[in-house]
């Protein structure tokens, strides 16, 4: 029987949403049947909708340049999905789906994924480790695509990844190419080597001043463009050491705190330890010397203030401790002298993983 819970747990950026996130995602589906041999999406068109099949068969087809002869690239059925990535890029479809039978589908705007990304922050991480993946299969693309004329590109919009999301991205994949960047009427260029800035052109601006300009915009297009990989420089990319492995420690009484922190970050690579007071904690620090501590603030055997020294009894470790806007000023006075340390402006996901992101650059 077909199940769109089951469904929705599929896409890559739903799979961290518990139930109240999978309903509040189903209300806002839209049902729509389709009569066979009925074209849903054409190459071309805009990506502003995922569709879920319900019932029935669909194609999926690209035309040669040379003749119009249809290539069938998959057919898909019940309980199969469509345009998933065109919600996180916003690119033109790259393929046209028909239907070869009648068929009915779900279909989500993305004015109505904006509204689910806003009120499930979580879904961003998520987004953010398929669009780093995205991008580093691309630049492996344009490795091999040697001196190809063809340009393989990742875009997207302002309004789902924020410049400095975007510089982030080709930081840590070592991007060889340019990013470009439309906001109204201007376009600035940002030139990346091996993941280093090289420069940066906005009009008549200044670097920095074309930097900063940039970093405010919130809407607007990117385009990112990879050059290919010399053959010097892809040896030694192979030849470099993997990335260590980041290992964090989370101290909360919540289970269901401990549950989603540890599901957020282990999302995106982070091996995670959840513990519910401070002597688990403390344990935990001096067996396995993490990266980074993230901690409550009322534990059952502890305080904020008494954890921290505790921790600095032992290790230097960075700690993030969750804190809310009301009561950061408190906490910020009086542990300044125990840095590294951080605190968040809310215990929102979001916002956690951007004060541990900060916390470990």
């Amino acid at each position: 029987m077909f199940q769109i819970s089951e469904v929705l747990k599929k896409v890559p950026f739903f799979r961290t949403l518990g139930k109240d996130g999978i309903d509040f995602i189903v209300e806002r589906l839209k049902f729509k049947p389709f009569d066979a041999n009925e074209t849903i999406c054409k190459i071309g068109d805009p990506g502003d909708k995922m569709y879920i099949i319900i019932s029935g068969k669909v194609k999926v087809v690209v035309y040669s340049d040379e003749s119009s002869q249809e290539n069938v690239m998959a057919y898909l059925t019940s309980g199969d999905y469509f345009g998933e990535m065109s919600l996180l890029t916003g690119e033109p479809r790259s393929a046209s789906v028909i239907t070869t039978e009648p068929s009915e589908m779900f279909i989500l705007n993305k004015s109505d994924f904006d509204v689910i990304v806003e009120r499930f922050p979580s879904i961003t991480l998520s987004m953010g480790k398929i669009m780093s993946q995205r991008l580093r299969d691309t630049l492996k693309k344009a490795a091999k695509k040697g001196e190809e004329k063809e340009a393989l590109t990742v875009k997207g919009n302002l309004t789902e990844r924020s410049v400095a999301e975007i510089l982030k991205f080709c930081e840590a994949n070592s991007l060889n190419g340019k990013v470009i960047i439309h906001h109204q009427n201007e376009e600035g260029i940002i030139q990346f080597k091996k993941g280093e800035l090289q420069n940066i052109e906005l009009g008549s601006l200044s670097e920095a001043e074309a930097l900063d300009t940039m970093l405010g915009w919130t809407e607007g297009e990117f385009e990112i463009q990879p050059e290919p990989l010399k053959l010097e420089e892809e040896e030694t990319a192979k030849k470099k050491t993997p990335p260590k492995e980041v290992q964090l420690v989370i101290i909360n009484t919540s289970m269901v705190v401990q549950k989603m922190l540890q599901q957020t970050f282990e999302n995106i690579g982070y091996t995670v330890y959840a513990v519910e007071n401070k002597q688990k904690g403390l344990n935990l620090i001096q067996k396995l010397e993490p990266d980074l501590l993230i901690a409550d603030t009322k534990l059952a055997d502890s305080d904020a203030f008494d954890l921290v020294e505790a921790v600095r009894e032992i290790s230097a470790l960075p700690i993030v401790l969750l804190t809310e806007e009301r009561n950061r000023q408190q906490f910020a006075q009086k542990l300044e002298s125990y840095a590294p340390i951080a605190f968040t402006r809310s215990q929102e996901l979001g916002e956690v993983l951007h004060t541990v992101q900060k916390m470990m650059e």
